[in-house]
């Protein structure tokens, strides 16, 4: 560990510190640690008893100068204005190898027009063409796997960053795309088709976009014709609940599906929705692949439960997260003006998924209880939650429920029923657990007054916030970007706060995820209800056998 390097030091120090005179004290730092570190492992490794000689010394310093102009480069570009600070050297912590996920491209089997990428701004009003600040190439990656630990593995994958590509696959004026959305509502919605609309239009002038109404049944016209979407069309639906081309679930067909792109000569197609929506949209672009169509098909995640693989967040989360407070408040209220023992339960969305009831619960601050899938609803002994209830009660006189819809699974079993989506319908744990307190309060000689509070469907039906929205016009953008470029049969969202490119089979595979319930989230949720922990303990790795002798 070095700081800022003394004035009378000599050798490797110094030696590094000359060759990044004029740079900030933290980088010079930096660097000379880089030779100094090297200088003296090579030197103890050959000759333990004069490993601070001052002619090795120096001459290891200039056998270190690429490593000095490395770190002095890397941290100089980062930090023009230096970094005053100390810099360690990890030694058990790299990467030595990267490996990204592989976006299918159109150029594999269809002509591309090879047209070089510019800003097209406003041409229909008198705009101007310019360049873009930067253009994206093929392996330009944004890694996986950001945090490292000592003796860990030393390869990462890595995504393909999402961005305007200096060469277009297709010739901006002939492109014909379509936009369907499918599935249930998300705030946001508006957004996407808004910002797809909008890049293609105004940014590489598309001919013309569609919106295909009412889902997948959309592709058969008989049932809802498309929808031209235009500029003056979007103008304004952002700050609209829903989707302005409405959704729907279920009624896939591929060959219907295939012809519509066909009859309107399609050759970008992006499909809004969530796990199912994209396994569907990833055997269209095996389709289209196997027909050679010259046809994009991208996906944009959409779930409310933010339970898609790979992803930071879903566009929407926020927003519902945000309108389910009012929901908790009101609950709250309630409890707390109702005597004796008023508690209220709120039901949210979370069918496999507990993401937006332990958000919202670390959100409002008032929750006594939080009941999620990933997590097993114990109701009676030690860990019971009727107990906890009770000692809330006891406490501060009232209690504030939060429970997941697709929580208590291990009570009631696993449905058989499904919905048209494919979906299980689930019970409602939230009116049983409701009779299961009153029950459980009269048994003890006591009263409690018990308020059910349902805006799972009020919470997905609202317009995106400020967060969100920005959030849509990054996915919207990218996703054409990527579109123009030739890459098919991906998705876009953010990972580790950037914005990549994912392909689809990769992203459903282990999808829904869950939230780790032996992970930090759920630790800071038991830190604010202060329920029992019910969570089965993690299950030890078995030691590693020892490597047998060379």
């Amino acid at each position: 560990r070095i700081g800022p390097a003394p004035a009378a030091e000599t050798g490797p120090m110094r030696g590094s510190s000359a060759l990044l005179q004029g740079l900030a004290v933290g980088v010079a730092a930096a660097a000379a640690f880089v030779a100094a570190h090297a200088a003296y492992a090579r030197r103890a490794r050959a000759a333990p008893e004069d490993a601070l000689a001052e002619d090795d010394a120096t001459e290891d310093a200039a056998e270190c100068e690429p490593a000095v102009r490395m770190i002095r480069d890397h941290v100089s570009k980062k930090h023009p204005q230096g970094l005053a600070v100390e810099l360690v050297m990890l030694d058990d912590v790299r990467i030595e190898s990267v490996f990204m996920f592989e976006v299918a491209h159109l150029s594999a089997y269809a002509p591309k027009a090879g047209r070089r990428n510019k800003m097209d701004l406003g041409k229909d009003d008198g705009g101007y063409s310019r360049e873009y600040n930067q253009l994206l190439g093929a392996q330009d990656a944004i890694l996986q796997d950001i945090v490292r630990s000592p003796g860990g593995d030393t390869i990462s994958t890595a995504f393909l960053r999402a961005g305007p590509r200096s060469e277009l696959h297709f010739e901006p004026s002939r492109v014909r795309a379509a936009i369907v959305t499918a599935g249930g509502l998300c705030p946001g919605l508006n957004n996407i088709i808004q910002g797809i609309t909008r890049t293609l239009l105004s940014l590489y002038g598309a001919e013309k976009v569609l919106g295909v109404r009412g889902g997948y049944q959309g592709f058969d016209e008989s049932v809802y014709p498309p929808m031209e979407l235009t500029l003056d069309a979007v103008d304004g639906i952002q700050n609209l609940g829903g989707t302005f081309i409405a959704s729907g679930r279920g009624s896939f067909d591929l060959g219907k599906t295939i012809a519509f792109l066909k009859r309107h000569g399609i050759n970008q197609l992006y499909v809004v929705g969530g796990d199912g929506t994209h396994r569907a949209a990833d055997k269209i672009a095996e389709e289209a692949k196997r027909l050679k169509l010259n046809v994009a098909v991208c996906g944009v995640p959409k779930t409310i439960d933010n339970d898609i693989d790979m992803l930071d967040r879903s566009f929407g989360f926020d927003s519902a997260v945000a309108e389910a407070q009012t929901a908790i408040r009101s609950a709250q209220t309630e409890a707390r003006c109702n005597l004796p023992n008023g508690i209220g339960i709120v039901k949210l969305m979370g069918r496999s998924s507990g993401f937006i009831a332990v958000h919202s619960t670390m959100c409002s601050g008032e929750v006594d209880l939080c009941l999620v899938p990933e997590v097993p609803v114990v109701t009676e002994g030690p860990l019971g939650i009727l107990p906890h209830l009770e000692r809330v009660l006891e406490r501060k006189g009232h209690a504030v429920i939060v429970v997941a819809e697709g929580a208590g699974e291990e009570i009631f079993g696993t449905s058989a029923v499904l919905d048209a989506g494919g979906n299980r319908k689930l019970p409602e744990l939230g009116l049983w657990l409701k009779d299961q307190i009153v029950a459980y309060m009269q048994a003890r000689g006591k009263v409690a007054t018990v308020k059910y509070v349902d805006p799972s469907y009020m919470i997905r039906s609202v317009p995106a916030n400020a967060s969100d929205s920005i959030y849509c016009e990054l996915l919207a953008q990218n996703v054409v970007h990527g579109a123009m470029a030739g890459y098919t049969a991906f998705s876009v969202g953010m990972r580790n706060n950037r914005l990549v490119y994912i392909p689809i089979n990769a992203m459903v595979k282990k999808s829904p995820r869950q939230m780790d319930a032996h992970g930090q989230t759920w630790e800071r949720v038991l830190s604010i209800t202060r329920q029992p922990n019910t969570v089965p303990p993690k299950e030890a790795k078995a030691p590693q056998a020892p490597a047998p002798p060379p």
